[in-house]
């Protein structure tokens, strides 16, 4: 298994081009969990979200908002 590594900038547009993905947290590891029907992606979770709960489940949030443009 392979984790990737991102910021916090690169977590947001990999969230908007991929707006199906949910997101959340492991548990056991400091990892971002990414699951798209049976593709999961793990991303090493950045050391501010790993510091601050708070704003860890805040940008959690954030990530897991449908960004598709209105008409």
């Amino acid at each position: 298994m392979v984790m990737m590594q991102a910021d916090l900038d690169e977590l947001m547009i990999v969230s908007c081009l991929f707006p199906d993905m949910k997101w959340s947290p492991s548990i056991t590891r400091p990892v971002l969990i990414a699951r798209e029907s049976n593709v999961l992606r793990l991303y090493r979770m950045p050391l501010l979200l790993r510091l601050d709960e708070f704003r860890a489940e805040l940008f959690i949030k954030q990530l897991n908002q449908k960004w598709y443009a209105s008409a």
